[in-house]
C-alpha cells in the first residue's frame, strides 16, 4: 500500500526534503535515521522515504492512527512508554513510537542512541528539545517547525506567548554555527497563511526552518533552498577545478569559445538516480 503523504510543514520545506531524498541517501550510502519529536503526517512521509524512524509522541489518538496507517502500508511498528524498550526495538522496526509527556521522561540519552541523520522538533517540550539539539545533534539535519513563534509582527500564533520557548528558538536560529534556510508560507487573507498544497490555510504565518552545522556535508556541497547541491563530491575540495579549463575552454581575450559551446566533454557523466 502506498499513500501520498504531505507533512504539516511549509510547502517549500517539503520541496527541499523531496529533492534531498532524491540524492543524499545514495551519496552517503546510508539509510537515513530520523528522531522525530511529534508524530503525524511527517512520520508516514519519512517512512515512505525509506527512513528508519523513532517518534516521540504524547497523544494516544495520534499513536493509534500512526500504528494503523504505518502497518497498513507494510511497515513494522513498535510502541512503548519505556526508553530502554524503545532503544531495543529501534534496530528491528521501521517505526518505533516512544510515548512520553515531557522531555524529562527521556533526557539527553536519546540523542546518543544513534548518529541521527535528521532530527525534527515539532512536539512536546520544544524549548528543551531545541536546547538539546544545539549540543547533542550537531551532525544532524534539523527540521524546526513553527518558526513563526519567533515573530513579533503580523497575526501571531498563540504559542508566541511562550516567551522562554521563543527565546530558545531565536537563540538557535541566530547561532552562527548553524546554517539555516527558513521557508515561509506566504501570507493569505486576513493574516492567515496562504493555502498549502492540500488547500489548508494556517491561522497565522507558517514558517519551517531546516538547519545544519557549518561543517556538515550539506554545507560543503553548497545545498540551495531547493535541496539540491551546487557541486558533487569532486567539488568539495575544488578538485573539479583542476580540469575545468579543459572542459570549459573559453578565451576571455577574444571573448569566444575555443570549441563548440556545449561539447560532450562538458558532461561529467554523472549517474542520475531519482528512485
Amino acid at each position: 500500500m502506498f499513500l501520498r503523504i504531505t507533512p504539516w510543514i511549509a510547502d517549500a520545506s517539503i520541496q527541499f526534503l523531496n529533492n534531498l531524498f532524491k540524492w543524499y541517501p545514495t551519496l552517503i550510502n546510508e539509510k537515513l535515521s530520523v528522531l522525530e519529536w511529534g508524530g503525524g503526517n511527517s512520520t508516514l512521509y519519512f517512512l515512505q522515504k525509506k527512513c528508519q524512524v523513532l517518534t516521540i509522541e504524547s497523544d494516544d489518538s495520534f499513536i493509534s492512527d500512526l500504528c494503523l496507517l504505518a502497518e497498513k502500508a507494510g511497515f513494522s511498528v513498535a510502541v512503548t512508554d519505556n526508553l530502554s524498550s524503545a532503544i531495543s526495538a529501534y534496530a528491528d522496526h521501521d517505526l518505533t513510537i516512544l510515548k512520553a509527556q515531557d522531555y524529562s521522561e527521556i533526557g539527553d540519552g536519546i540523542f546518543e542512541l544513534n548518529p541521527w541523520s535528521l532530527v525534527v522538533n515539532d512536539g512536546i517540550s520544544r524549548k528543551e528539545v531545541i536546547e538539546a539539539i544545539t549540543e547533542k545533534a550537531t551532525q544532524a539535519i534539523v527540521v524546526l517547525d513553527n518558526v513563526e513563534y519567533c515573530a513579533n509582527w503580523g497575526r501571531l500564533a498563540r504559542s508566541s506567548g511562550k516567551t522562554e520557548t521563543v527565546r530558545a528558538y531565536r537563540k538557535f536560529i541566530r547561532n552562527t554555527q548553524w546554517q539555516k534556510v527558513m521557508f515561509e508560507q506566504s501570507e493569505g487573507r486576513n493574516g492567515h497563511g496562504s493555502p498549502d498544497s492540500t488547500g489548508w490555510e494556517s491561522p497565522n504565518r507558517q514558517i519551517t526552518g531546516i538547519h545544519w552545522q557549518q561543517d556538515h556535508l550539506l554545507n560543503e556541497l553548497m545545498v540551495s533552498q531547493l535541496g539540491l547541491p551546487l557541486v558533487n563530491l569532486e567539488g568539495i575540495e575544488d578538485k573539479d577545478l583542476l580540469s575545468v579549463e579543459e572542459r570549459c575552454p573559453f578565451d576571455w581575450q577574444k571573448n569566444e569559445w575555443a570549441i563548440e559551446e556545449y561539447p560532450d566533454s562538458l558532461d561529467l557523466k554523472l549517474t542520475r538516480r531519482f528512485d
